[in-house]
């Protein structure tokens, strides 16, 4: 099966299937039939604090566009949630309805007379984890923050787990992790020239801010390229890259393959023009990616071809798993035709 069969595959997952007879049109359009696995009322504790469900929540506001992955790919179509939703174009596409509001973003995290009018039975933001910061919310409706065990830091699974629970979707969602981790089974699979070798991930900020290494031991960029078969880079556990790259830092890189995250199209020709970066092993074998991001739009291009990829190309690395999809949908064949 192709990437791109995959894709569809796991879009499938993330389309929200007609309602259950009873539940009222409103939840029918907003939310997949019941598994029937969850009892309610449902007590559970997030990072927020422990909340009681009376039923399954009807009308959910996404208190955060970060879950926008998470909910489309389980068929949820949240009531509210910020402007930012639109930075993520394949959770928009899944959804089978569109959402009622989209409030500005602003100083405060949470607009609470927005929220309100949404007349919500359930809040939502799964990388809460300060009570205080959503204690306002609470007397609108129940508020479910980060998963309690794991916090903010938790990945991606556990969040869709914890949501699975709450929407009795739990099925649903650990079909969603099993579709994820059988896509990156196949591209391992498909390109086992992956394998051995290493990346090192490069965004280039511009000419006032310079460039940093985004592939760090334990980011979520160096686990998207491992689970694409790929070595961590030799400089992740550089603490010195943290402050980003100097110039006597650039020959400590040895990765066999430079992916340049190009944010400044004025300033890269000077940037990549370095004496410093022209003498890696990696640049002299023509191993180098560029791809050039236009940080208005998020589009990202790639040798001036047409645009591949649209959406928030930095947060699409530490989303959830339609955004690695697109990631992956991207760089797979970009990197297969590299030299070896």
């Amino acid at each position: 099966m192709t990437l791109i069969a995959l894709a569809v595959l796991l879009s499938l997952v993330g389309c929200a299937a007609p309602g259950s007879a009873g539940e009222g049109d409103d939840s029918r359009e907003l939310l997949p039939p019941a598994e029937g696995n969850t009892a309610y009322p449902l007590v559970v504790t997030s990072a927020v604090g422990e909340i009681e469900i009376a039923e399954r929540p009807r009308r959910v506001v996404m208190a955060s566009s970060w879950d926008g992955d998470l909910f489309a790919a389980l068929g949820v179509v949240p009531v509210a949630t910020d402007e930012q939703i639109e930075f993520y174009p394949w959770a928009l596409e899944r959804f089978p309805v569109e959402i009622e509001t989209l409030w500005p973003m602003g100083d405060q995290p949470y607009p609470a007379e927005t929220i309100a009018a949404a007349s919500p039975d359930l809040i939502v933001d799964t990388l809460a984890t300060d009570p205080a910061q959503v204690d306002k919310l609470g007397a609108i409706a129940p508020v479910l923050g980060a998963p309690e065990d794991s916090g903010a830091d938790g990945t991606w699974q556990d969040r869709i787990l914890l949501l699975g629970e709450v929407f009795d979707l739990s099925e649903r969602a650990q079909k969603v992790i099993a579709d994820y981790d059988a896509t990156f089974e196949r591209i391992r699979e498909e390109h086992p020239e992956f394998a051995g070798t290493s990346v090192d991930y490069v965004a280039f900020y511009g000419t006032e801010f310079g460039a940093g290494l985004l592939n760090t031991a334990g980011s979520d960029a160096e686990a998207l390229f491992t689970r694409l078969g790929f070595d961590p880079s030799p400089s992740a556990d550089d603490t010195a890259l943290d402050d980003g790259i100097s110039d006597e830092l650039w020959g400590t890189f040895s990765g066999d393959v430079l992916v340049i995250s190009n944010q400044d199209a004025e300033g890269f020709a000077d940037f990549f023009a370095n004496p410093l970066i022209q003498s890696l092993e990696s640049v002299k074998s023509g191993r180098v990616l560029v791809l050039d991001v236009d940080s208005t739009a998020w589009t990202v291009s790639h040798d001036g071809e047409p645009t591949p990829f649209t959406g928030h190309f930095g947060r699409a690395f530490n989303y959830g798993p339609l955004a690695h999809l697109e990631i992956a949908e991207l760089l797979t064949p970009l990197l297969a035709e590299l030299p070896r």
